[in-house]
């Protein structure tokens, strides 16, 4: 790969150093790419030459369109979706990884490489575990009365109570859930996502011995558009369930709030209290 060559691992982050010299790769990309299209070995011997950041960045861009297109097929309205995808947000969020690599060679891995690699893959599984509690990514048998969209939505074609579902009537006539991990906070599941990228850039910065580097814009932008999204999906939803403003008063938005009440799963009877 085309890496530059570098003795320290403060030169790593170096955006003149390692960045700079190989924008003008991306011009003849392209052309280059549609050149080699019919041999393996050439699209090779481009992968091999052209800088990995460069080729990520143009990777990137080639998705964009595909991703936009899916979301108009499949009606995916997620402010969060269309904004990162279309405008290359995933790749700016990875480029932590392009300065590990290239300290690769510098520095050796130790035991908080260790912590940071760990930290990230729990943040993966909480942001899993999130999701499935809320929409069911697995469609297990077994753990389809767990999620609370399928049982909400079963619910309210039947007005019963899903056999076996972990929900009361009171849990889905409310609306939206607020057990598990949704009981500490109220987006366990962007509080897991943005750990992962914030851990990424903090380990880009421990890894090349800098305070801060060009690689956190992605993790900043990605912090700045899922502040802006759950700030309007909020407003929305509090407007559609009126147990929301008890919620947003007991529970952080991502970071378990020690104030305002108990933290955890809204009592039963707390949307009649309100009425009283």
């Amino acid at each position: 790969m085309a890496l530059p060559m570098l003795k320290s691992a403060v030169a790593c982050a170096d955006f003149s150093k390692t960045v700079q010299p190989y924008i003008s790769q991306l011009n003849d990309l392209p052309q280059q790419v549609f050149q080699s299209a019919t041999s393996p070995q050439a699209l090779k011997d481009l992968y091999l030459n052209t800088n990995p950041l460069v080729s990520a960045f143009a990777f990137s861009l080639f998705l964009a369109p595909i991703f936009l297109v899916i979301s108009e097929i499949n009606r995916n309205y997620s402010q969060v979706d269309r904004a990162w995808r279309p405008q290359v947000l995933l790749f700016t969020v990875t480029t932590p990884t392009y300065l590990l690599l290239l300290t690769s060679p510098i520095v050796t891995p130790d035991m908080t490489d260790m912590i940071f690699s760990q930290f990230m893959l729990v943040s993966v599984f909480l942001a899993f575990t999130a999701d499935q509690q809320q929409w069911g990514i697995l469609t297990v048998p077994a753990l389809i009365p767990t999620n609370f969209q399928n049982a909400k939505k079963s619910y309210q074609s039947t007005a019963k109570v899903p056999p076996g579902s972990r929900f009361s009537a009171r849990d889905l006539d409310r609306g939206f859930l607020t057990k598990g991990l949704w009981s500490l906070s109220r987006h366990p599941n962007f509080l897991a996502e943005q750990s992962v990228w914030i851990t990424l850039y903090l380990w880009s910065c421990w890894t090349t011995h800098t305070y801060y580097n060009w690689s956190g814009v992605g993790a900043v932008a990605y912090m700045a558009l899922f502040q802006a999204s759950t700030w309007f999906t909020e407003l929305i939803t509090a407007k559609k369930y009126p147990d929301y403003k008890i919620y947003q008063q007991r529970v952080g938005k991502f970071v378990p709030s020690l104030v305002g009440g108990a933290i955890g799963e809204l009592n039963d009877d707390a949307g009649e209290k309100k009425k009283v």
